[in-house]
Formats: C-alpha cells, sequence, structure tokens
C-alpha cells in the first residue's frame, strides 16, 4: 500500500501544526469562549476595582444566591490533625509557622471580627491547608485546599474556573530567544497581589493557631486575597495583570502592554530585544505599570548568577545558552521504567529530540517484541 499526499494538504497540515505551536493569536482571533469562559470575563469585567492601589476581582460563582453548609467541625479536625506532622518533622513546623505568620504580617489574611464569628446564613466557608514543599527549591509553601468536599461540595465545585488567559509556555520561550538581549523577572505571589472583593472574604475562612502557638485554642482568620487551591485563581491573576495592561496602555510605549500581555507566563516575565539600552528602559517600565497594579514585587534583580532557570530550562547568562543535566534514576528495566525515564526529561523547545528519539526507537523495538524486561 501506497499513501499519498498532495502538496495543497500537506500546506495545510504544515498551517495546522503552525498553529498550535504559536497558538496565541490564532486562538485569540479563532477560538471560541465557552459559555462558562463567557460568565466568568463577564463577572470580572463588571465586578473589577482599583481601590488602595490593588485589584478588586470577587470570587466568580456559578450562581448568584451561593449557600454553603456548615463545615467548620471538618475543616478543625483536619487541622489539629497538623499537629501529628508538626511532632514528627520540627523542621516542618517551623516553615509552616513561618509561612503563616508572613502571611498575616503582609496584610493577605486578617483575624475574623468577634462580632462575625457565628454569622448563619450560609456564606461562610472554612478550608483546609497543607504544606508542599517545591521540589527544586525545597521551599515550603502553604496551599488551600479548595476541593475539600463537606454534603456534597466544595469552594472549587462552586467557583467557575475561567478561561485559559496565560500564553503557552512554548511562545513565551520563543519570544525569549528572539532578540539579541534578553531578561526575565517574576511577580513574586502573584495570586496575592488581587484582592477578594468584600463580600466574599468570609468563603475564605481558615483556621490557626494565634501567633503559631499550638498551645493556644483554634481561631478563625480569613484571607483577604486570591488564593493557591481555588481553582479561579490562575484565571483571576491573568485577568488582573492584562487588566494592569489595558489600565496604562496610554501610559507607555505599546511594547510594555505587548510584553506584559504575551510575554508572561503566569508570574514570570521572559522578553529579549535588541539592544542593551531598550532593555533598560522596558524593564523599569515594566516595573512602574506593574507596580501601578500592586504587582509591586516585579523582580528583575538575579540572585544567583550566571546560572539560572527560566520556566524550568537552566539559563547560562554569560554564555547565553541553555543546559540541560539529565540524572538518569535507576528504573526497572521494564518497558514502563523506560518510558518513565525518557518522560522525565524536561525539554518543552526539542532541542534534545536527536538524543531522545533513539530511546524512543529502543522503546518501539521492546514493544514490537513485546520485551516485558
Amino acid at each position: 500500500m501506497v499513501n499519498r499526499i498532495s502538496v495543497a494538504n500537506l500546506n495545510d497540515l504544515l498551517i495546522t501544526q503552525y498553529n498550535q505551536d504559536f497558538s496565541e493569536k490564532y486562538y485569540e482571533e479563532k477560538k471560541e469562549m465557552s459559555g462558562e469562559g463567557k460568565r466568568f470575563m463577564e463577572i470580572a469585567s463588571s465586578s473589577v476595582e482599583l481601590k488602595d492601589g490593588h485589584y478588586h476581582l470577587p470570587l466568580p460563582f456559578r450562581k448568584k444566591d451561593i449557600v454553603m453548609p456548615d463545615n467548620y467541625e471538618m475543616v478543625k479536625q483536619r487541622t489539629l490533625n497538623l499537629l501529628k506532622r508538626f511532632k514528627r518533622d520540627a523542621e516542618y513546623a517551623m516553615e509552616y509557622k513561618t509561612f503563616m505568620e508572613d502571611v498575616l504580617k503582609k496584610g493577605y489574611a486578617e483575624r475574623v471580627p468577634p462580632e462575625q464569628l457565628n454569622r448563619n446564613d450560609g456564606q461562610i466557608w472554612y478550608i483546609p491547608h497543607h504544606g508542599v514543599y517545591h521540589h527544586q527549591k525545597r521551599k515550603l509553601r502553604v496551599v488551600f485546599d479548595g476541593t475539600a468536599s463537606c454534603k456534597g461540595t466544595s469552594l472549587n465545585k462552586e467557583l467557575l474556573q475561567g478561561p485559559d488567559l496565560a500564553n503557552t509556555l512554548i511562545g513565551v520561550l520563543l519570544g525569549f530567544r528572539q532578540e539579541q538581549i534578553a531578561f526575565m523577572g517574576d511577580i513574586e505571589a502573584m495570586f496575592y497581589q488581587v484582592q477578594v472583593q468584600r463580600e466574599h472574604k468570609d468563603f475564605l475562612r481558615f483556621l490557626w493557631w494565634p501567633d503559631g502557638d499550638t498551645e493556644n485554642s483554634l481561631e478563625a482568620y480569613r484571607m483577604k486575597v486570591h488564593l493557591f487551591g481555588a481553582v479561579s485563581s490562575p484565571s483571576i491573576a491573568n485577568y488582573a495583570l492584562r487588566q494592569v495592561a489595558e489600565d496604562n496602555s496610554f501610559k507607555y510605549d505599546e511594547e510594555v502592554t505587548e510584553t506584559i500581555n504575551s510575554n508572561f507566563y503566569v508570574d514570570d516575565c521572559l522578553k529579549s530585544v535588541a539592544t542593551v539600552e531598550q532593555a533598560i528602559k522596558l524593564i523599569r517600565d515594566l516595573r512602574d505599570a506593574c507596580a501601578k497594579g500592586l504587582f509591586k514585587d516585579l523582580d528583575f534583580d538575579r540572585e544567583n548568577l550566571p546560572i539560572e532557570r527560566a520556566l524550568g530550562i537552566k539559563w547560562d547568562t554569560e554564555k547565553d545558552s541553555f543546559i540541560f543535566k539529565v540524572n538518569i534514576k535507576n528504573r526497572a528495566l521494564t518497558r514502563r521504567g523506560i518510558l518513565s525515564t525518557i518522560s522525565s526529561i524536561y525539554d518543552p523547545l526539542g532541542f534534545l529530540s536527536p538524543f531522545i528519539l533513539k530511546a524512543r526507537q529502543i522503546l518501539q523495538e521492546l514493544c514490537r517484541i513485546k520485551w516485558m524486561g
């Protein structure tokens, strides 16, 4: 059997492939937003406020008249369960308490006023939390569990996730390599820079020990910002960042707006320009523009030069080249183990494809002969 493909069909296939690889503009123009996505955008656009230097956005609930069950006891028990881990791991306990102290000190959360503790109108939801370590930095982050369920519902079940407003990873990395002078920066605690509207703060209650002293009784606190663990937070944060670009477009060069809209991957900015002078001006303007929405910690000061991470890829800033260090772990000599090794190599731009291809060919042959190891 001989398969043939016409030049016209080949051209269509290539265009389709290019649109998938460089999808930002294509999807902005072509992709129809879902009904839930449109509803999210309506809620955000009609409610967004810039107040006291912060953008305020509501929790995008699916229903207007939301009524939540009482989940206090369930969350209390989960919070008390943290004590077992604290006793087993003193370092974990210290890092956890430091993180929570920082959240309170920076004003991301507040204690619930005594007169509001006993509300019984279904406008309250308590969220359990737990610690997660970054797999590379060994840095603990406390994450709120928006999926925690009580009587058949959870915070995340009641929230609209929103459309994916993030740029593609490949698109941002390709833009990073486009010009001669590259730079990168990140927004610290991006979700926490977007405030929750006042009427929704009690849906973000949690329990904690005052001053981190576990000898004290648990008390009720509530987040004032959109949190890690809510299904809507990524879209909310990206919406707020794009709102910064829109609200300040008349104050800065078009390149500032374009950079905010096209060269951020969530909280990381990767950009390249033609000259050093252009880079210095753009960095200054980006910092200034982002500070207008209190994304004030847009940090371009790198502490770990000459090696930095650009969206997970090691970047040698002196040689201006990407570095790949592959650690092959001892895995079972099975097809599953070999596939796991191949898949563990992080290379979104495909630089290592010629080398990985050989491993894929070996795996293909093992599958053909049904080798089990």
